[in-house]
């Protein structure tokens, strides 16, 4: 047969030999040749090890309360009594559009504002005035 005939029959053209594929190169993680003669090669430092310790006993997260607690400081690793500010989430906008809808007036949606249970309390360091945390009541 020949080439024409294979194409109107529907088989594929013959395949032509391909090179052989190259040499892989050469690995950099081997052993590698020596230098060549006269090269000089600086000596490697010897490697640095840092070990840590375990983590202290006062890097474990600080159990906060609805009110001003003890707790050491991790920006100025002082003892401390907690400063407490109370400011507004968004339980507190849920439970003011809740009572403005449900009383039908605006008069009662001033209420969670005023509660503290309502508010989160974000605790600051009095010494260095750094964010400790904040409480949220449940």
């Amino acid at each position: 047969m020949d080439a024409t005939m294979e194409n109107k029959m529907g088989l594929p053209p013959p395949y032509e030999p391909t090179a052989p594929s190259p040499a892989p190169p050469p690995s950099y993680f081997g052993d590698n040749p020596p230098p060549p003669a006269g090269l000089a090669v600086p000596a490697v430092p010897p490697r640095t090890t840092v070990i840590t310790s375990p983590a202290a006993p006062s890097d474990r997260p600080i159990k906060l309360g609805p009110g001003p607690t003890g707790a050491s400081c991790p920006t100025c690793h002082k003892s401390i009594v907690t400063r407490v500010d109370f400011v507004p989430n968004t339980r507190t906008h849920i439970v003011s559009a809740a009572l403005c809808v449900l009383a039908g007036c605006c008069c009662g949606c001033f209420v969670p504002y005023c509660m503290r249970s309502c508010k989160s309390a974000n605790h600051y360091c009095p010494a260095c005035k750094a964010f400790i945390g904040t409480y949220q009541h449940s």
